[in-house]
C-alpha cells in the first residue's frame, strides 16, 4: 500500500467519525493517567484479554492459563485500560514468539500498601527456538518483538516496574502495576449500582434501562420531573440519568429543583442529560444548571456505560467492546461495495501493517522521532481507509503533537496504538479467514 494522506472523499464519516456536536473528547495524547483510574476487577480484565485474543490463541493453539491468587481483591482503582493495553501487547507479542508452548498468566499480591496493593502480573513461557541474551536478561536486553521498552516506560510511569528473566527452560516476563482499594463504594463491591432514570417517552425509558441492567445496574425509573423529586430521597442514588423535554417541569428545572432539595440534606448526586438537543448551547445550558455531563440521543451501549462508569467510579458488568467490526464496514463503504478490491486493500494493509509497526516500535527504543514521524505519518495514510476508528486517532494525534510530546508521553501513546492496531489487525484476519 503505498502511502498516501488521507482520502478526500470518505463515505463513513456520517457514520463512523464523531459528530460534530457531540462533546469534544480530549486528545488520545492529552489524556493522563489520573484522569483514566477508574474501579475495575482485575480477574475480570484478564479474562477479557485473553478472550479478545482468540483470533491469535485459535490460530497458533498455545494453551494459556489464566492463575489469580486469592489474595487480589474483586475490585480496585488504577487506570486498567493502560493495564490491558499492556497485557494484550504483551501477550500478543508471546504468543507470536512461543509457538504452540503453553504461556501461563499468573496475577499475585506482590506486597500490601497504605492505599492497597501491588499487584504482580507474571507471564510465562517456554522459551526454546527464542534467541535469548546473557542470563539474568535486563533493561535493553530483552528478547526482540516484546516492546519492551514501551511497555516499561510506561509500567514506570504508573509507579511500578518491568523485569524479564530466564527461568530453568521458561521466559518469565513481569511487572507490578500499585492499585487502590481505598473509596470503593458498597455498590461497587455489591454490584447493582442504583441508577435513577428520569424518562416520558415510554420506548426510549426501555432501551435506556436495558442498556443499564446490562451493564449490571440496577434501574429505577420516572416519567416526570415530579416523580423524580418523588423519588430523591428513596435511595442514595449513585447517578440520575435526566431527559430535558418533558411536559410540565422540565429536566432543567428538575435540575434545579433537585439541586435545591439537596442542599438542605447536604449531598449531591451526580446528573446526567439525556437528549435529542445535541446543541453545544444545549450542553452549556444543561452544565449551567448544575448538570455534571451531557449525553446525545440516541446513546450507543458502550458511550452511556463508559458515561455512567467515569461518572460514578463504579464499573459496569458488560463485556469488553467489540474492536474491529466497523472497520470492515468502512472499507466497504470506501470502495462502494466493491468487495474484491475491499479484501485486496485488507490484503495489503495486513502484509504491511506488522512490519510498520515494528519499525515504530524500534524508532522509540533508539529515540529516533524524526523516523517515528515519517512512520507514523504512513500508518496514518494506511489506517485511514478503514475509517477514524482509535487506531487512527491514535496515529493522528501522534503524528500532530510529536515535537510536544515528552518521552513517557510519546510510550503511552505508542502502547495504546499499537494494542489498538494489534486487535484491528485481528478482527480483519478474522474477517478474511470467514471470509475464504
Amino acid at each position: 500500500m503505498k502511502q498516501t494522506e488521507r482520502p478526500s472523499f470518505m463515505p463513513w464519516k456520517t457514520q463512523y467519525s464523531r459528530c460534530a456536536t457531540e462533546t469534544p473528547r480530549p486528545s488520545p495524547t492529552q489524556k493522563n493517567t489520573a484522569a483514566e483510574e477508574s474501579v475495575f476487577s482485575v480477574a475480570a480484565l484478564c479474562a477479557e484479554t485473553l478472550k479478545a485474543l482468540h483470533q491469535r490463541i485459535r490460530k497458533r493453539k498455545p494453551r494459556i492459563e489464566l492463575d489469580i491468587d486469592s489474595s487480589i481483591p474483586r475490585l480496585a482503582r488504577g487506570n486498567g485500560a493502560q493495564i490491558e493495553n499492556i497485557l494484550h501487547l504483551l501477550l500478543s507479542n508471546v504468543i507470536a514468539l512461543s509457538l504452540d508452548t503453553a504461556v501461563k498468566l499468573s496475577v499475585v499480591t506482590r506486597r500490601f500498601t497504605a492505599e492497597g496493593l501491588e499487584v504482580l502480573f507474571s507471564i510465562e513461557w517456554a522459551h526454546s527456538g527464542v534467541a535469548l541474551s546473557a542470563d539474568p536478561v535486563i533493561e535493553g536486553n530483552a528478547p526482540p518483538g516484546l516492546s519492551y521498552s514501551i511497555c516499561s516506560s510506561v509500567i514506570a510511569a504508573m509507579g511500578g516496574r518491568l523485569h524479564v528473566k530466564k527461568q530453568e527452560e521458561n521466559m518469565v516476563i513481569s511487572f507490578f502495576i500499585p492499585l487502590s482499594t481505598a473509596g470503593i463504594s458498597e455498590d461497587a463491591e455489591n454490584g447493582g449500582a442504583p441508577v435513577l432514570l428520569v424518562e416520558d417517552n415510554a420506548m426510549n425509558r426501555k432501551i435506556i434501562a436495558s442498556s443499564l441492567e446490562h451493564g449490571g445496574y440496577s434501574v429505577f425509573t420516572a416519567s416526570s420531573g415530579q416523580e423524580a423529586l418523588n423519588a430523591l430521597f428513596d435511595k442514595e442514588w449513585s447517578i440520575i440519568l435526566m431527559d430535558i423535554q418533558m411536559p410540565g417541569m422540565d429536566g432543567i428545572q428538575t435540575t434545579h429543583a433537585i439541586r435545591a432539595e439537596e442542599k438542605k440534606k447536604g449531598r449531591r448526586t451526580p446528573i446526567v442529560a439525556v437528549t435529542a438537543y445535541a446543541r453545544p448551547e444545549d450542553r452549556e445550558r444543561c452544565l449551567a444548571a448544575g448538570m455534571d455531563d451531557f449525553l446525545a440521543k440516541p446513546v450507543k451501549l458502550e458511550t452511556l456505560l463508559s458515561t455512567v462508569e467515569r461518572v460514578t467510579g463504579i464499573p459496569s458488568a458488560r463485556k469488553s467492546a467489540v474492536r474491529g467490526p466497523d472497520a470492515a464496514s468502512a472499507i466497504l463503504s470506501f470502495t462502494e461495495g466493491d468487495a474484491e478490491l475491499a479484501r485486496k486493500i485488507i490484503g495489503e494493509f495486513l502484509a504491511l501493517a506488522p512490519p510498520l509497526l515494528l519499525s515504530m516500535r524500534d524508532a522509540f527504543d533508539r529515540k529516533d522521532r524524526e523516523t517515528l514521524r515519517v512512520l507514523s505519518h504512513r500508518l496514518k495514510g494506511n489506517l485511514a481507509y478503514f475509517g477514524e476508528g482509535e487506531a487512527f486517532l491514535l496515529v493522528e494525534a501522534l503524528h500532530r503533537e510529536l515535537d510536544n510530546l515528552s518521552d513517557e508521553a510519546v510510550a503511552a501513546t505508542l502502547l495504546r496504538l499499537l494494542s489498538e492496531s494489534e486487535y484491528l489487525i485481528e478482527a480483519l484476519e478474522n474477517k478474511e479467514e470467514a471470509a475464504r
